[in-house]
């Protein structure tokens, strides 16, 4: 593939990840605004826009939506970084590398949820590492270090 059209790709799917994270984050400010409101009985505006169908929900049903949310936000950074992937080095071996990795990582963080469940003091600490690991997969982090690591390895090869 021609190094100009692999830039101009990288750029776009740099473009794509950026917004992608921008939607991410709005939507989990916005419904993390809303349930501390909650949560302290406090005065929120209305939600507007596709946001208003979190207007009615109770807390414990935002935090479920939460969740909800995080695995689909999983899902479709999992797929862009596939995509972006696949664009750059045209083998579907690199992709099952980076599904592995994503599954791994995401097996890590419910284990830390779990352990934390069990271990109350553990808790706090147990859900920030989860949390961390979560967003470290709805980032384009993993692709990045991916890409690099696939590069320099085919250039080594080569060498």
């Amino acid at each position: 593939m021609k190094k100009g059209k692999i830039i101009l790709g990288l750029f776009l799917f740099s473009l794509v990840f950026f917004l992608l994270g921008y939607f991410r984050n709005y939507i989990f400010l916005t419904i993390n605004d809303r349930a501390s409101a909650l949560y302290y009985n406090s005065p929120s505006p209305p939600l507007n826009g596709i946001l208003s169908i979190f207007q009615s929900y109770n807390y414990s049903n935002l935090i479920t939506a939460k969740w909800a949310l995080t695995f689909l936000f999983t899902f479709l950074f999992a797929i862009l970084s596939a995509i972006t992937i696949y664009f750059v080095f045209n083998e579907r071996k690199y992709i099952y590398i980076l599904l592995t990795l994503y599954a791994i990582i995401f097996v890590v963080s419910l284990l830390f949820i779990l352990i934390g469940k069990l271990f109350t003091p553990f808790f706090y600490h147990g859900f920030n590492i989860s949390r961390s690991l979560a967003h470290l997969e709805q980032s384009p982090v993993i692709t990045i270090v991916l890409v690099l690591a696939i590069y320099y390895s085919k250039k080594l090869t080569k060498a």
